[in-house]
């Protein structure tokens, strides 16, 4: 698993993380890739999973990101790449399709398991943001193999 440090100044103070949320968002957006995005429309996640499996780390674990509505400062949040660009509407139907590549997978089992390890946060603690956010928030969408990502959990 590759790491690119990308540091974003969006976010908050410290926290100690108990939970782990799992968000999909569109590659591009607006002619920019995902994280220019974000620092454009200030918010931030703390890793974004590249379609080839690149993880981008945006925000130190340990720091409050903003990318889930009233859990940030409690809350670690990695974003899955969908590739391609993407409107909102053609983001939510690609979503309800097999859109996760092996590559994605195996990072985000890998980087979910080493967040896990390190701050003590149990498989029944790794939620979809449209758990936490139901009739709001879609992503990671029904294309999401979520029972692959759970076998792996600790």
């Amino acid at each position: 698993m590759k790491v690119i440090k990308r540091y974003s100044g969006i976010g908050g103070g410290v926290q100690l993380p108990t939970r782990l949320i799992i968000h999909s968002m569109s590659e591009i957006i607006d002619d920019k890739h995902a994280s220019a995005f974000l620092q454009g429309v200030k918010l931030s996640a703390h890793f974004l999973i590249e379609v080839n499996g690149d993880v981008m780390k945006l925000r130190k674990t340990h720091e409050v990101a903003w990318h889930a509505r009233s859990h940030n400062t409690n809350s670690i949040g990695i974003e899955v790449l969908v590739k391609g660009e993407h409107t909102y509407q053609s983001f939510l139907d690609d979503i309800q399709t097999d859109w996760v590549f092996h590559e994605q997978y195996d990072s985000l089992i890998e980087l979910s398991k080493n967040i896990q390890e390190y701050y003590d946060i149990s498989k029944e603690d790794v939620v979809r943001h449209s758990d936490i956010d139901p009739g709001r928030k879609f992503d990671p969408g029904t294309g999401f193999d979520w029972d692959h990502l759970q076998k792996h959990l600790l």
